[in-house]
């Protein structure tokens, strides 16, 4: 299927598939760019539709949770529809081009917005929590930083794959006091926390937040110490194929990133068949736990996005639906 990808583009499909490219944002971005590739290389437009189908499907099925991977492709497939109709390849081309500058330049704007409103809720000394790693959260932080205010930040480890360790990293970079701890003392450690920021992977029609695992336990742990959770997450975060009752897929990772492949064997021998390990990637956050989303619009009530969602694709819902597209 990808005979036609040049090594660079198929390094992001690995990359994106296996957790090297940890931001949801990153991850539609660095996809997108890797297409505009495909797109220049192709020597006809038949080319170019075969391409993009197949790498396009490639990377949804690599990371199939990351709602804003699948807005972003649905925007370039109906960006070039037309002209890959009519075989113009260097209007597939230039239309290509066009959408992925102002694609980039949007999202960079919304998340900029999105920043500056979640630092309207940092107050100068406060202690908030984050999980994994979030490019949005980071800049909100790095804001109430640049304007004065005194802000600690506490990461949980954030396994499988330790993105809140890069976290930490960028924040102490930036000179913000950061306390870095293991997963199992969340909720031990949520007393000392005024409010929690975290990113996401998607978000459902009925306000549910998909992130990295252990997301939700951050959440409960926050509801239960009465700790105002936010959500920073545009509006392309939100999944429409949802609003039909489409479930967002969950991935795991392989065994191999939690033991070893020798440990695995040495156990498996030892217990027999009743021996498994799981590690989950994404899980999901009911909407009762998270007390507002802050999106390029404002700040919304999860159980307001389907309302959101209205307003973005009308009423009847109006949208391609991904599947249809690539088929």
């Amino acid at each position: 299927m990808e005979a036609g990808l040049e090594p660079s583009c198929r390094e992001v499909l690995e990359a994106v598939r296996y957790g090297k490219i940890q931001s949801a944002t990153e991850a539609a971005l660095s996809v997108l760019k890797a297409a505009l590739r495909c797109v220049q290389r192709a020597s006809s437009a038949g080319e170019a539709r075969a391409v993009l189908r197949d790498f396009f499907s490639e990377a949804l099925e690599a990371r199939p949770a990351n709602a804003l991977l699948m807005n972003v492709i649905r925007g370039a497939i109906l960006a070039v529809r037309d002209r890959l109709a009519e075989g113009d390849l260097e209007g597939v081309r230039d239309a290509f081009e066009r959408y992925y500058r102002d694609t980039v330049r949007s999202i960079e704007e919304v998340n900029e917005a999105i920043a500056r409103m979640a630092v309207n809720r940092i107050e100068d000394g406060d202690c908030v929590m984050t999980y994994s790693y979030s490019t949005i959260v980071l800049r909100a932080l790095k804001l109430a930083k640049d304007e004065g205010r005194e802000v600690e930040v506490y990461v949980p480890e954030s396994r499988p794959g330790l993105e809140g360790l890069h976290t930490a990293k960028e924040l102490g970079n930036y000179g913000i006091p950061v306390t870095l701890f293991v997963d199992s003392a969340i909720r031990y450690l949520m007393k000392e926390v005024d409010k929690v920021m975290i990113g996401a992977e998607a978000i459902a029609a009925n306000g549910a937040v998909v992130s990295k695992v252990g997301t939700s336990l951050v959440a409960l742990a926050a509801s239960e110490a009465r700790v105002n959770v936010f959500v920073l997450a545009p509006t392309m975060k939100f999944s429409p194929e949802t609003i039909y009752g489409e479930l967002v897929e969950l991935l795991e990772k392989r065994p191999e990133s939690l033991v070893s492949e020798d440990k695995l064997r040495e156990v498996g021998l030892r217990l027999g068949e009743g021996f498994g390990v799981k590690v989950p990637m994404f899980d999901v956050t009911p909407p009762e736990y998270i007390d507002a989303i802050i999106t390029e619009k404002g700040l919304i009530a999860p159980q307001a996005v389907t309302f959101m969602l209205r307003e973005i694709y009308g009423w009847p819902f109006r949208f391609a639906p991904i599947r249809e597209l690539l088929g």
